[in-house]
């Protein structure tokens, strides 16, 4: 049957869609011309959910992460057997063949090489688009420049290559944009729940998941350090408005700003993989003498000839970060609201304005109208916001918190409770910090702020 008959069949019920593959070779002739127009995977899932089709089962079903990563496989199955040079692409009819080829890329239990199952469950996992937790999509350590990159050996980068610099990059661009915590701070914030979150995954999957490392971690924080801000202060360099972008690192990494393999410029395989089995706070000293090894990866300039717009149609950005960027996020938000008083509430500041609508959740009636009318005042005067969203924008916070802080049964708690509470709620719903970009056919509401105005 043609690609055009069986997708003609499926979409008017005459053919029943009853497994993985009916689903995958649905998606496969979607991708034919959804790969490489409009928002590329993330207009193709559209067009599976509504028709009820999903990858997943049970739990899974219609779980959007999982859909777009079975997406993201398709659109790397499709990379690897174009030639976009010459005009060649796998054709809709030819999907058996297909298939076949690339049956490790996109077997119905692919996914378990990606994904911890629990990490997969998560309701915002469910509602948005994560990269995987265990290793990197297809190709994504590399950029999309058409040339052959010779990658580090697999027991050198590991599985996950891109994590701790996306991590970094999340770090970074983080000292930019708040003004309270000092980079030491920052730092051992990062570094402390870095550890946590990759000793946690480990537990479950010890073959995969590399041992956290103190010298690859600070090895990333001073390579993204160094490259956003240098030896500069806040005060000296105040954040430009590209501070407060979405996070961008899959489609920077694409066009060649980082080579995420850079490493390799300072430490050996031995070393770099030696430092695993360090203990946490020894860094191991480069053996890698400086100016031996020269990166491959170069930028691709500006205009970039549509490789960004490629890295998205591919599924390269998330719109949810990875459980250790979610879990610093809050962990600093904790961090900036420690010791501040309800009536001292910096509302140019995201983690206070969370503690505002906070306490605003613990009041009823008049006197939550009143703290949440002081905070839309505040969050406009401090430019953040403009006046005609602000009051839905706390509706919507409030939305969220509201069924974690029912518990205090309106009183409102010490100081220890309440910081464990907002660490919870932020780390359950990380969509609070708005720092990726969504879909433009997401329906969730974007907790978007503007820039931060000084003064």
């Amino acid at each position: 049957m043609s690609a055009q008959k069986f997708l003609t069949d499926v979409e008017n019920g005459v053919v029943p869609v009853n497994s993985h593959d009916e689903v995958l070779r649905i998606a496969f002739i979607y991708m034919d011309e959804g790969l490489w127009c409009g928002t590329g995977v993330l207009d193709v899932i559209e067009r599976l959910h509504a028709h009820g089709w999903s990858f997943g089962e049970g739990e899974l079903r219609l779980n959007r992460t999982l859909d777009l990563f079975y997406l993201a496989q398709i659109a790397a199955a499709i990379y690897r057997s174009s030639n976009q040079i010459e005009g060649i692409f796998p054709s809709p009819d030819e999907f058996d063949t297909f298939y076949t080829e690339h049956h490790a890329l996109l077997h119905p239990s692919a996914w378990r090489a990606y994904y911890s199952e629990p990490f997969l469950k998560q309701n915002t996992t469910a509602r948005f688009y994560r990269l995987p937790d265990l290793r990197d999509l297809p190709d994504s350590d590399s950029p999309l420049d058409g040339r052959p990159h010779k990658r580090s050996p697999a027991s050198g980068g590991g599985p996950h290559a891109t994590k701790l610099p996306r991590w970094a990059y999340t770090v970074a661009y983080t000292y930019l944009r708040q003004p309270l915590l000092p980079l030491a701070t920052l730092t051992d914030v990062a570094l402390r729940t870095l550890e946590a979150t990759i000793n946690h995954l480990r537990k479950a999957h010890p073959s995969v998941v590399r041992p956290y490392s103190e010298t690859q971690a600070r090895f990333w924080l001073e390579y993204m350090g160094a490259r956003y801000f240098g030896a500069r202060t806040r005060s000296q360099a105040p954040p430009s408005r590209d501070a407060w972008h979405e996070n961008r690192f899959g489609i920077l990494a694409a066009q060649g700003a980082f080579d995420v393999y850079e490493w390799e410029g300072k430490y050996s395989v031995q070393r770099w993989e030696a430092s695993w089995e360090q203990p946490s706070g020894v860094v191991v000293e480069p053996d890698v003498e400086d100016g031996t090894w020269k990166s491959e990866v170069m930028w691709c300039g500006w205009p970039d000839g549509g490789v960004g717009a490629y890295a998205w149609w591919r599924g390269w950005e998330a719109e949810l970060g990875g459980e250790e960027e979610v879990e610093f996020l809050a962990a600093v938000a904790v961090e900036e609201t420690v010791g501040v008083e309800l009536d001292k509430l910096d509302l140019a500041v995201r983690s206070h304005i969370f503690l505002g609508v906070m306490r605003a959740a613990v009041k009823t009636g008049l006197e939550r109208e009143d703290v949440l009318r002081g905070l839309e005042a505040g969050m406009v005067q401090r430019g953040r916001i403009g006046e005609e969203k602000a009051g839905l924008w706390l509706r919507e916070a409030l939305t969220v918190m509201e069924p974690y802080v029912r518990i205090w049964e309106g009183v409102w708690p010490a100081a220890g409770e309440r910081g464990k509470m907002l660490r919870r709620i932020l780390v359950e719903n990380g969509q609070l910090f708005a720092r990726w970009k969504a879909s433009p056919h997401l329906k969730e509401f974007s907790f978007v702020l503007g820039p931060r105005v000084e003064g």
